[in-house]
């Protein structure tokens, strides 16, 4: 431990819990050995003969333009998300100045669960009062929609749905164009002209967004209940790509979730991993994910809890009926243990006593923040090879890395590891600079419809303003 437990000596006072933990400490050599799988299975990804079998398919987004931070105008954007839907209108004035005024839109159950046809009248709809209220109707706004759901992306503006997440029902959209589905659901509005110009996934609009204000932009970094990564690559890179022989980059999305699905991380997995795995509703999947997504983490730590109390290590005669209840333990209990000063233990014990554990002895609530350490460390540490990956393959002299996720915002040591084991697994050479991203995803899809329009109508300037 980082000698911040100055009362408690772990191998010592919880020998046990020691033991434990000592097997989420991977060693440098398989971090480096964790990042080479990664790069390998990203070329396996970008070519044309192995995309189908690399478990980091990068996906293309078809964003090849990025912004300068001198653009200018007003745009609409959608987000849709699995919890919620927002609608904005993004204006871009001088001087890294970004205007936005947005309208958040909770999708009722019935529509959700509905046909999926309802889906996108209900945003057709919402988007149609929205433009009326801002008194845009008749500008004809391009429009980008920042997508949180499964896409097979054929061109910026053909994005086919290939799964929901579970809050929604629609399955009759499932296979269908997302983009044309919105134009359609649109067109039944003849009273007001919007342009949907293209679907982008919420990493790429991580990435647009920090892009404006900061040019060398170069990886949007997800990191909540799922995990993901976009970065810049090369056309030259994409096998599969058909598109203009003269644009030079290609926003990927490397969907890196899936890393280790066919159990080349085997090497780092422990046994608390592979109960997690076991349980979980996904068994054998999203590997890379259950090393460091929100949810995932908390239920490691559960999980280990639970063992430990089996065999009297901690906690060894309080009831186990809440603390066995999977999923029960979530990232803001996790951010709160570890939380507390060295030392002190309130907000530690503030947690248990949810899981009706009370009157902890101070020993075990050491032994409880020390396993929550060896988790999220852990997890930065996987975090950091595939970030240094990414950086390794572009070869830039400097980037900045938008990063999206409240793990990195919120927790107090974990910016700080993933920075520096990031900076250990990377060529020194190529410096990089982590960003919280203060805009969100839709600012970028709103950049990204901009460009789009811009490129499609190259002598109308009055509009985007771009350097070509």
């Amino acid at each position: 431990m980082d000698n911040n437990e100055n009362t408690y000596n772990p191998e010592e006072d919880f020998p046990e819990v020691y033991k434990v933990c000592k097997l989420f400490k991977p060693t440098d050599d398989d971090l480096e050995k964790m990042r080479n799988l990664m790069d390998r299975e990203i070329h396996m990804g970008l070519s044309r003969d192995h995309h189908d079998r690399s478990t980091v398919p990068c996906h293309m987004s078809y964003v090849q333009d990025l912004p300068s931070g001198r653009e200018r105008g007003q745009f609409l954007a959608l987000e849709m998300m699995p919890t919620n839907c927002r609608i904005m209108l993004v204006k871009f004035s001088s001087e890294k100045d970004i205007y936005t005024s947005s309208k958040c839109v909770i999708m009722p159950h019935t529509v959700a669960a509905g046909r999926g046809t309802e889906v996108f009248s209900f945003l057709a709809t919402s988007i149609a009062n929205f433009v009326k209220e801002k008194k845009v109707e008749k500008d004809n706004l391009p429009l980008g929609i920042a997508f949180a759901f499964t896409l097979n992306k054929l061109a910026l503006d053909v994005g086919i749905l290939v799964s929901w997440t579970k809050e929604f029902g629609a399955q009759g959209v499932i296979g269908k164009d997302v983009v044309q589905l919105l134009r359609d659901a649109l067109a039944k509005f003849p009273e007001i002209s919007v342009e949907v110009m293209g679907i982008i996934n919420v990493g790429a609009g991580s990435l647009l967004a920090l892009c404006w204000a900061q040019p060398d932009t170069r990886i949007g970094l997800i990191m909540g209940s799922i995990a993901n990564s976009c970065y810049v690559e090369r056309v030259e890179k994409c096998e599969m790509y058909n598109g203009e022989a003269d644009r030079r980059i290609m926003i990927i999305n490397s969907d890196w979730a899936h890393f280790g699905d066919n159990g080349q991380l085997d090497f780092v997995r422990n046994e608390f991993d592979r109960q997690l795995d076991s349980e979980s509703i996904n068994p054998g999947s999203r590997t890379y994910e259950k090393f460091s997504g929100d949810l995932c983490m908390g239920e490691l730590v559960r999980i280990i809890i639970v063992r430990l109390m089996r065999s009297g290590a901690i906690f060894a005669d309080d009831r186990r009926d809440y603390i066995g209840i999977q999923w029960k333990l979530d990232m803001v209990s996790l951010i709160e243990i570890v939380s507390d000063p060295p030392g002190v233990y309130t907000k530690a014990q503030e947690v248990m006593d949810k899981f009706r554990i009370r009157h902890c002895k101070e020993r075990d609530l050491a032994a409880l923040k020390y396993i929550c350490d060896a988790v999220t460390n852990r997890a930065a540490m996987f975090v950091a090879s595939g970030v240094s990956c990414l950086i390794n393959r572009m070869r830039l002299p400097k980037i900045s890395i938008a990063v999206d996720g409240g793990i990195y915002r919120l927790h107090p040591t974990f910016a700080t590891v993933l920075n520096k084991y990031t900076h250990m697994l990377t060529d020194p050479r190529n410096k990089f600079e982590f960003v919280i991203t203060q805009d969100s995803c839709g600012v970028g899809a709103a950049i990204m419809a901009g460009m789009a329009h811009a490129s499609k109508y190259k002598t109308d300037a009055k509009l985007f303003l771009m350097d070509y």
